[in-house]
């Protein structure tokens, strides 16, 4: 498998995906079986169920930066690290916008197929990302740290 095609798969699905804003960068990038596995989001199949996650993030998050950290391709598979800067902008999971500005990392693994990506697993820190929000207390935060039962 040529490894500078599967990078160039890798970053045009990103680019398009974020800096695009494009909810149909999949269409181009992965075969409409794809599946991915996401350890927040669950098992997504195919074109639609992954432009309706990436609308949800579209919808919620704006000035959305997005930057590939490391890619590294071996055989059929690729492996990702990227960074994103963004602004909560609307509501996320539930979170009413906050107009805080967030840093995630993702990693993710692809498999491709037919110059495609046919699936892939992804790790992204949706913790950090409920801290940055103000969903869930950072460690330490004494505001929110459990009362001794004396008060």
């Amino acid at each position: 498998m040529d490894h500078e095609k599967v990078r160039a798969i890798i970053r045009r699905e990103n680019e398009e995906m974020w800096h695009a804003r494009n909810p149909q960068a999949f269409r181009a990038t992965s075969h409409a079986h794809r599946v991915s596995h996401d350890a927040t989001l669950g098992k997504l199949v195919g074109h639609d169920e992954h432009e309706a996650a990436l609308a949800m993030f579209h919808n919620a998050f704006t000035d959305h930066h997005m930057r590939i950290d490391h890619l590294i391709v071996e055989g059929d598979m690729a492996a990702c690290r990227i960074t994103h800067r963004a602004r909560h902008s609307g509501e996320f999971m539930g979170i009413l916008p906050t107009g805080k500005e967030i840093h995630v990392t993702n990693m993710f693994l692809s498999r491709i197929e037919d110059d495609r990506i046919a699936e892939q697993w992804s790790l992204w820190d949706g913790l950090g990302l409920l801290q940055q929000l103000g969903a869930i207390p950072m460690p330490g935060d004494s505001q929110d740290a459990p009362q001794s039962p004396e008060g």
